[in-house]
């Protein structure tokens, strides 16, 4: 996971904060129960991430022409398979 659980933390009590400040939901009764939801679905959505990047590397270590890892070529293909996996899940990169 690229960022840390408390700086997740620290992003869910912002977005909290900006949505209560926007009137875009109802303050709820517990505030920090609303704080640790959203920060789930970010570790959540960061987990999916990791997972499809994971698969795109293991599949580009397997093509029959192996790429230099790091390289313009192999980034370019990462790029493209991490794509392919997350329209494949339904998931936006």
């Amino acid at each position: 996971m690229r960022l840390s659980e408390e700086r997740v933390h620290v992003l869910a009590a912002g977005i909290v904060q900006q949505l209560l400040q926007a009137e875009a939901v109802v303050a709820p009764e517990n505030e920090n129960l609303l704080k640790q939801r959203v920060a789930s679905w970010i570790i959540e959505d960061l987990k999916t991430e990791d997972e499809i990047d994971r698969e795109a590397r293991r599949i580009l270590r397997s093509v029959s022409r192996p790429l230099e890892e790091g390289s313009e070529e192999w980034e370019i293909k990462l790029r493209q398979t991490r794509e392919e996996l997350a329209e494949r899940r339904g998931y936006v990169l």
